[in-house]
């Protein structure tokens, strides 16, 4: 068994993850990201999923002017049981500030991960971008470090990162690492990624799993397999 905890990504339709999260439930998956795709269509998803007793991490990447993302952290922490959600470190220091200042008092508050730098982008995309460090490492890196010294959680960041994460900034800091594969070699949309035996192995603390089970032409099986061979 793992330390590890999965979370299963539902990127599709309303009904087609209402059968998802009933799947996982039974099979002992109970983390679910909901997104962009799925909360702005339909957000009731989220109370589906904690009713029937599983934990939501919220993956808006929230990044905007400091006063607008705190009140909306708040906002949503009071009206959903959210266990995480995210919030784009490139959104600034005051910024980070205000969302941990603005929930600290917060009876089960969820959990702030900072997004760094999306694994769909390498060192040739952030180049083009203008960023002055023009490798994806070295700028997840400094992305952390502000993280850390703003009070986040933790980051969500490639499987390739999490090592030296835990290294620089502490085993409690947590890692959330997105666009995991089951299986090997297969990265979709990803550029920075790795299959789930060696994120696992990297020791992540959360692993998001999307495609390999919403793609999959047998579900059910897909997420069994999951259970049976890493739990």
């Amino acid at each position: 068994m793992t330390n590890q905890k999965i979370v299963v990504a539902l990127d599709v339709e309303f009904d087609k993850a209402k059968k998802i999260v009933n799947v996982c439930l039974e099979n002992g998956l109970k983390m679910f990201k909901v997104g962009h795709l799925l909360f702005d269509t339909n957000p009731k998803i989220i109370d589906y999923i904690t009713k029937c007793s599983g934990e939501v991490v919220l993956d808006l990447k929230f990044n905007d002017i400091p006063s607008v993302v705190s009140k909306a952290v708040v906002e949503i922490s009071k009206k959903y049981k959210i266990f995480a959600m995210t919030v784009h470190i490139l959104g600034g220091k005051q910024m980070l500030q205000e969302v941990v200042m603005s929930i600290k008092h917060i009876k089960d508050r969820p959990i702030i991960f900072g997004v760094t730098i999306l694994t769909s982008l390498n060192d040739t995309d952030i180049k083009e971008l203008g960023f002055k460090k023009n490798f994806v490492k070295d700028q997840v890196f400094l992305l952390t470090k502000y993280a850390k010294v703003a009070g986040l959680d933790g980051v969500v960041c490639s499987a390739k990162e999490v090592k030296k994460i835990k290294s620089q900034f502490g085993k409690n800091f947590l890692t959330l690492v997105p666009g995991v594969s089951i299986e090997k070699n297969i990265s979709f949309d990803q550029k920075r990624t790795l299959s789930l035996d060696e994120v696992i192995k990297n020791g992540a603390d959360y692993v998001v799993i999307g495609r390999s089970i919403y793609e999959s032409d047998n579900i059910y099986n897909r997420i069994k397999n999951i259970k049976d061979k890493f739990f």
